[in-house]
């Protein structure tokens, strides 16, 4: 008896996984305690009952505004655009390169800096900015020609000689 009842148990939790896992949308709204309707959000405008639009709508839910009513998977972080921040390439060599000399002068002060050192912080910037070897080359190439290490090694240089 007591294997008949675990038996269907799994049978149960193997249905009810499927079943989450077709309708994902199902399983957040079952955890909310939120009812949903879903023959009636895929009627038309024109099959819509106005009369009982109210009953299947949850309280404090709002409808979505036609604007996101998107059908599928979109992300959101696209619908605010205008919000994210442009940088050139030279901001971003400017922060590689400023990211590289701190870890040199980490260095500096406890180790002696020398070949292997200076490989290791590459890595190091590398890893930090997700960079390709390709792109890390590319990188050096226009920062030797900017001579931004120089630039930023000599702004750096108040602030680690007041420390």
């Amino acid at each position: 008896m007591l294997k008949i009842f675990a038996k269907a148990a799994i049978l149960v939790f193997i249905i009810l996984s499927v079943y989450f896992i077709v309708h994902p949308y199902a399983c957040s709204n079952l955890m909310l305690g939120r009812v949903t309707n879903y023959r009636e959000q895929n009627l038309s405008v024109v099959d819509q009952p106005e009369s009982h639009s109210e009953m299947f709508t949850p309280a404090g839910d709002q409808p979505l505004s036609p604007a996101f009513s998107e059908e599928g998977v979109f992300d959101t972080n696209t619908m605010n655009e205008s919000e994210i921040p442009v940088y050139t390439q030279e901001d971003i060599d400017y922060a590689i390169a400023s990211r590289y000399v701190e870890l040199e002068n980490e260095y500096a002060k406890n180790n002696a800096l020398g070949k292997d050192t200076a490989k290791e912080i590459s890595y190091i910037v590398m890893d930090d900015f997700e960079l390709t070897q390709q792109e890390w080359e590319s990188f050096l190439q226009r920062a030797t020609a900017s001579n931004l290490f120089n630039k930023i090694r000599s702004e750096q240089l108040p602030f680690s000689t007041a420390q």
